[in-house]
């Protein structure tokens, strides 16, 4: 039967990592659990919600004795966190239960048989993808806003990731904005290793992906890999790995939703956008969130109105190609962008009041971000 040790430290902090994998709707009371097994000097912990999050890491363990045994996740972890700052000695009984000793303080915690419990299997004959933890970090946060919380359109809630020999790209959208970035082995100081022949595209969900960026060291250069299967797709950082059911379906065309031309060039400093649109928020989330822009000059008038609440009225510098143009945009979501940005000024590719506009950080066109506009009702013009 089982039984390791390992320090306080480290069970607590992978104990917390896997039990973001544990889902609550479980209909079977072990899917509850962390998997145990201490094998080969390390302690592998898994818990699963069998779909879109699987969770594992080895921790470095002294093994006495290579046994396996799962647990309730959220009493193991309340306990681990809650030891001394010890060597923790785990061993298991012939019962399914978990005996945790650390100097004075002894726990026995009730399982249930690790071979009732069910996990994804690993991936196969994947393509693969490596990147920086930073760089992985930048590209989520760059689009996995877009993504759509509809859950009646399952396509719209996951992240789409295409893998070519010279390429990778990474679409959302939710069909009122769309957020794209793409990634080129040949850039230079990208740090990024494609091993694919041919095209090969898969849609990942955002909640696999939201827990994978909890996990992404935002400063590190340490790799971080994607494999994409046939039905799966794994992420590996360093001792730890998650695996997830791709989304079944066809993404939508949004290359027909990317504006090809335009005729106003507008560019303005991000931090003092940003700042204006969060005051014009205060009105603007009555009237859903809905900010005129009017560009004039080199004067950026942002309006919002709402009879309930009252008008508010902001000014922002900007640089401007072509004639003067009103439009109008959910304020929230181009705030979306702008905390997105790493450039110091935006540049937004505009057309006219009823067309899509493209949003740029100045000066890099790997990156885009589409807006749909709002309709400019009476009285906020």
């Amino acid at each position: 039967m089982l039984k390791v040790q390992l320090p306080q430290e480290e069970l607590h902090r992978y104990v917390q990592i896997v039990s973001r994998g544990v889902s609550g709707r479980s209909v079977q009371p072990v899917q509850s659990n962390i998997y145990l097994e201490g094998k080969e000097g390390t302690l592998r912990l898994i818990a699963t919600d069998l779909e879109y999050i699987h969770i594992e890491a080895e921790a470095p363990a002294l093994v006495d004795q290579s046994g396996e045994v799962t647990v309730p996740a959220r009493l193991l972890g309340e306990v681990a966190g809650s030891l001394p700052h010890s060597q923790v000695t785990l061993e298991a009984t012939e019962n399914n239960s978990l005996v945790v000793t650390c100097q004075r303080s002894h726990y026995e915690i009730r399982g249930l048989p690790a071979s009732d419990f069910e996990m994804l299997p690993e991936v196969d004959g994947a393509v693969k993808a490596t990147l920086s933890q930073k760089l992985f970090h930048q590209v989520l946060s760059q689009t996995i806003f877009a993504v759509s919380r509809d859950e009646t359109r399952p396509i719209l809630t996951g992240v789409q990731f295409t893998l070519a020999p010279e390429r990778l790209d990474v679409v959302a959208t939710d069909l009122y904005r769309l957020a794209r970035r793409t990634i080129k082995p040949a850039e230079a100081d990208i740090a990024l290793q494609i091993d694919a022949e041919g095209e090969h595209q898969a849609i990942v969900s955002a909640r696999c992906l939201h827990e994978i960026q909890r996990l992404l060291d935002a400063e590190s250069e340490a790799p971080a890999e994607l494999a994409l299967g046939e039905n799966l797709v794994q992420f590996t950082l360093g001792n730890v790995k998650m695996i997830s059911r791709l989304i079944e379906g066809r993404f939508p065309s949004y290359e027909r939703a990317v504006p090809d031309s335009y005729d106003k060039v507008i560019l303005v400093r991000v931090e003092d956008l940003a700042m204006a649109l969060r005051r014009a928020l205060i009105v603007a989330r009555e009237d859903a969130n809905r900010v005129v822009f009017r560009v004039a000059g080199d004067v950026m008038t942002l309006t919002a109105e709402s009879p309930n609440v009252g008008r508010a009225e902001e000014e922002v510098e900007v640089e401007i190609e072509g004639k003067e143009i009103e439009i109008a945009f959910n304020a929230r979501y181009v705030l979306d962008v702008l905390e997105a940005l790493q450039s110091e000024r935006v540049r937004f590719e505009l057309t006219g009041a009823f067309s899509a506009g493209a949003v740029r950080p100045e000066g890099d066109d790997s990156y885009l971000c589409v807006l749909m506009p709002m309709q400019i009702l009476p009285g906020t013009a």
